[in-house]
């Protein structure tokens, strides 16, 4: 599988459709959710459906 590449980045223009957003332009936002977590897992590399747990003890605070 090739490698994803996170500093390609397009800027935004509010008149024309970029060619990596044509492919979304019909889905619902379910389908659109579904593609997003596939991205992040593949990104990060854990497995679907399976995030990683979120490190808790670096944002407890004492309770005076």
């Amino acid at each position: 599988m090739p490698k994803l590449d996170r500093t390609y980045s397009t800027s935004a223009n509010l008149f024309e459709q970029k060619v990596e957003v044509i492919h979304y332009v019909g889905m619902s936002k379910e389908e659109i959710a579904k593609v997003f977590a596939y991205l992040n897992s593949v990104s990060f590399n854990y497995p679907l459906g399976n995030p990683p747990k979120m490190n808790k003890a670096a944002f407890s605070m004492r309770k005076n």
